[in-house]
């Protein structure tokens, strides 16, 4: 196979290296946003945690108080969780459902995805064959025009070729400069991202470590409540006898 001409190397070693880097940017930011959308999670799951443990407290208080009052207002305490039974199950219900709704949009999307995968790979492949016929067709006038060129104008076809090759040289030297630039634009871009991403791992630590910690207080609060519940229950057993339990 014979050797590219003079350039040609310098400019496919430029588009080589400027992929290269772009692949590798890519990859960091791909990394930063992977980590960005850990850490917007941990964030949510420490908000619910101490949205929880405030809910848990506050419960825990009006239980107390519950405890302390007299038998004429138990009938009232009993509608009150009979209610709170049916909210929870009416969040359950529209969980399920969102998560049904959820589901159907993602098939949907898939779905969609495939079919323009299909579309693009049939129009890539019409116009690769438009452009092959193109070609053949170049080609062939091309040759019969070489043929009809008599002599006389073989002298200022080698002189335009000439100043073509000077032409195709000159470009070649700015394209290849040209991806020098770029390749540096976007190694720059990939150590700002990295530096981004150790920023953003060590955020993410230190949210675990916070998580961790409001979930102890959690299992604390929750402990307490317990056992506020287990006063509640055996001085209503003995004031009254068992209580109905809520449909489960």
């Amino acid at each position: 196979m014979a050797e590219a001409p003079e350039g040609t190397q310098s400019v496919m070693q430029g588009q080589a290296n400027l992929t290269a880097a772009r692949e590798a940017r890519k990859r960091a930011e791909l990394d930063a946003q992977l980590l960005a959308n850990r850490i917007a999670l941990l964030k949510q799951e420490e908000e619910k945690a101490w949205k929880k443990i405030e809910e848990t407290k506050k419960r825990a208080a009006e239980i107390v108080k519950l405890r302390e009052q007299n038998e004429q207002k138990f009938s009232a305490k009993e509608q009150f969780y009979k209610q709170k039974w049916e909210s929870i199950r009416s969040a359950q219900t529209q969980n399920a459902q969102q998560r049904e709704k959820a589901k159907a949009v993602r098939e949907q999307t898939r779905h969609g995805l495939m079919e323009q995968k299909h579309v693009n790979a049939q129009s890539t492949k019409q116009q690769s064959q438009h452009m092959l016929l193109q070609k053949k067709e170049r080609e062939a006038a091309e040759r019969q025009a070489n043929l009809e060129r008599s002599s006389y104008l073989k002298q200022r076809k080698d002189d335009a070729k000439r100043r073509m090759e000077e032409e195709r040289m000159g470009k070649l030297e700015k394209y290849r400069e040209d991806y020098e630039a770029r390749t540096a634009q976007e190694e720059m871009l990939r150590a700002r991202t990295d530096a981004l991403v150790a920023k953003m791992e060590k955020e993410e630590m230190e949210l675990i470590q916070r998580l961790q910690n409001t979930q102890t207080v959690q299992r604390n609060v929750y402990e307490e409540l317990e056992a506020a519940l287990g006063q509640t229950s055996q001085q209503i057993s003995s004031s009254r006898g068992p209580a109905p339990r809520p449909a489960a």
